[in-house]
């Protein structure tokens, strides 16, 4: 075996260790392209072993030359024999005068991850799940006071930054807002609006009857 590449040999039961079942990690001694799987764990992810050939991609990067420009290349997809896809790593080993000797490679099997992946969407589609865009019809509350501020905050999401600065006619369009929400079929809404907005219960009501009268 080349020194260069023997010096990687304990990364390959570190890796594999690390990474688990699900990810083959083989150590390639391309001075001798007959056989060049020198070491292997979870061989069972493509069926190799020790001495196993040369695979197309090293035959590529050798022919290209491609190892001059870049380290390693990262997770490219490959397929296993069960036709299983592989995301795979490739870290090119090379001596002292830069001759490409070997490499150390990572194949991991995400089948399941996929498989697992499917069986949510399904889930997910079945049940109707909203995606993370939906407009929120309902949010539950603690108490009334907080049930109050969320119809508020709904009807003018600024109302903490803007509130003082409010004119009246911002303000009323505001309780108008609140009363198509039904926020005043609470009991004890007015108040809390009224804190909100900064102005007395009884312009709470004014501006309620006033809403009403427009809309007669």
């Amino acid at each position: 075996m080349n020194q260069y590449v023997s010096a990687y040999l304990p990364l390959v039961d570190f890796l594999a260790d690390c990474l688990g079942e699900n990810t083959e990690v083989v150590l390639h001694d391309l001075t001798d392209c007959r056989q060049p799987v020198v070491a292997i764990r979870n061989g069972h992810i493509s069926g190799r072993s020790v001495g196993s050939p040369i695979t197309d991609l090293s035959l590529r990067v050798l022919k290209a030359a491609s190892f001059e420009q870049v380290p390693y290349q990262v997770n490219y997809q490959g397929a296993a024999q069960n036709g299983h896809l592989l995301k795979s790593s490739a870290y090119f080993i090379k001596d002292d005068s830069g001759r490409f000797v070997g490499m150390l490679c990572i194949n991991t099997d995400y089948h399941d991850l996929v498989a697992s992946r499917d069986l949510l969407n399904r889930v997910i589609a079945m049940c109707k799940v909203p995606s993370e865009g939906a407009a929120v019809s309902e949010t539950p509350n603690r108490n009334v006071q907080e049930l109050v501020i969320n119809h508020i905050r709904r009807a003018c999401p600024e109302i903490d930054l803007i509130a003082e600065t409010m004119q009246q006619k911002e303000k009323m369009e505001l309780v108008e807002q609140l009363n198509d929400m039904g926020t005043f079929l609470i009991k004890g809404a007015i108040g809390y609006v009224a804190e909100a907005l900064h102005v007395s219960v009884p312009t709470i009501y004014r501006y309620l009857n006033l809403v009403k009268k427009e809309n007669r």
